[in-house]
């Protein structure tokens, strides 16, 4: 064989071997890949299988649920509301004794609860229409911790509630007489009167009276947080006032040398607050001269001659304080700051105030006393049904004004004043205390 046929073969020998180890290689690859995609396909059909059983127990669980809930019934919230429903009844119907055996019923089966079966309004009326004072004394002495409780049913509605309160307030003054026989402290005696005359009337004027004695004599009450938070706060005794009439000014000093006493009108507006007063008020008038003022002694232009008529202006912003009222009259002093204007007046014509001659243009204050003495009070209820208090009264005022600094210096003084009006008050100042 020769060389070139040996080389030959070998060269067939070798790519039969290398398609061989290809074919090899190949089947390899196809298995492997094979392998892998069975074990995906796999562990996609435990997924799958996860998932729609954690979709059936979840359903079933869901089902458990709604069938628990929907046959759930809880006792003590359905003995609370037929015991509220009875005791209603017995509320509308006046059987007060039936009223007291559910009332303590509930309570005691509730007992081992931190829970309250009645909110705190209803609760309060329970204990006065029952005659259980121990339980309202206790109930308004521990008011904050009892708001604080939660109820061991929700309320349904408000119509225990409403009864309760139809019942004590129509009976208020029968429940106060009731409560005195029991034997009852001053200080628990007041807080009753406190409580029945504001179901019965409202917070008024006498209320704030009754309250305001109420904390003076017993500062440090136990009952006062009750008082604080649940009783209705003090009505603010106030209102607005027009009045009008005349004052009569009497000129001191050089003042009445030049001027005699001259009488104004007054207009005022006023406003109070329990005791306080603040207002506006102007008196407008003329004063005569009592002897010339003559041009060489002025500077002014012209000369003003003897009963010539000057314009006499004071504005006035009172601010006082009632220290006496009663349901006849009130004593008010007050000190008025304002200015006074008196200027001659013979110009006329556009500007003409700016050419007038003028004795003073200044600060005044004026310190004075009020007396006002009431004529009639009455409401008034418009169409609708809202009614306002009014009231006419009589006003005297005493004063002193001090004008702080005259223009033409002789003529420098103070002034007496003595006014006297009517005055026509709206809102609760005009109500009968």
């Amino acid at each position: 064989m020769s060389l070139e046929t040996k080389h030959q073969s070998v060269h067939e020998i070798f790519i039969a071997v290398v398609c061989v180890a290809c074919r090899v290689s190949t089947t390899t690859e196809r298995e492997i890949l094979n392998n892998i995609k069975y074990k995906q396909m796999k562990k996609l059909k435990l997924l799958f299988s996860a998932l729609a059983l954690f979709t059936f127990l979840n359903t079933a669980s869901a089902q458990n649920i709604e069938q628990e809930i929907t046959s759930f019934v809880d006792d003590t919230e359905v003995l609370i509301n037929n015991g509220r429903r009875m005791m209603l009844h017995y509320v509308q119907t006046r059987n007060f004794e039936r009223v007291a055996e559910v009332y303590h019923f509930l309570n005691e089966r509730m007992s081992e609860r931190y829970c309250a079966v009645f909110a705190f309004h209803e609760a309060i009326h329970i204990a006065v229409l029952i005659s259980n004072w121990d339980d309202f004394f206790v109930l308004v002495r521990d008011f904050s911790d009892i708001e604080r409780m939660t109820l061991c049913a929700p309320l349904q509605d408000h119509l225990l509630f409403n009864a309760l309160l139809f019942e004590v307030r129509n009976n208020a003054s029968q429940l106060f007489e009731n409560a005195q026989a029991a034997g009852l402290t001053a200080e628990e005696t007041q807080l009753l009167e406190l409580y029945f005359y504001v179901l019965e009337h409202g917070a008024d004027e006498t209320y704030r009276q009754k309250l305001r004695a109420f904390r003076r004599q017993h500062s440090e009450s136990e009952y006062n947080d009750f008082i604080r938070n649940r009783l209705p706060r003090a009505p603010v005794r106030g209102g607005m006032g027009f009045s009008m009439g005349a004052t009569q000014f009497f000129p001191t000093r050089g003042f009445s040398n030049y001027f005699s006493a001259p009488t104004a009108g007054y207009i005022a507006l006023d406003f109070s607050f329990n005791r306080f007063l603040i207002g506006i008020q102007a008196d407008i008038g003329s004063m005569r001269l009592n002897i010339p003022l003559l041009s060489s002694a002025t500077g002014y232009d012209y000369d003003l001659q003897k009963g010539d008529r000057f314009l006499f202006e004071n504005f006035m912003f009172p601010i006082g304080y009632t220290l006496i009222r009663n349901n006849q009259f009130e004593i008010t002093p007050f000190v008025g700051l304002g200015g006074t204007v008196i200027r001659s007046n013979i110009h006329t014509g556009q500007n003409s105030r700016d050419r007038e001659f003028e004795v003073v243009n200044s600060f005044t204050v004026s310190p004075g006393l009020r007396a006002e003495f009431w004529l009639r009070r009455f409401v008034w209820t418009d169409h609708i049904g809202d009614s306002m208090a009014h009231g006419l009264s009589l006003r005297f005022d005493v004063g002193y004004s001090m004008p702080v600094r005259f223009n033409y210096t002789p003529a420098r003084g103070n002034v007496f004043y003595a006014r006297a009006g009517i005055v026509w008050w709206l809102g609760n100042i005009a109500a009968t205390p």
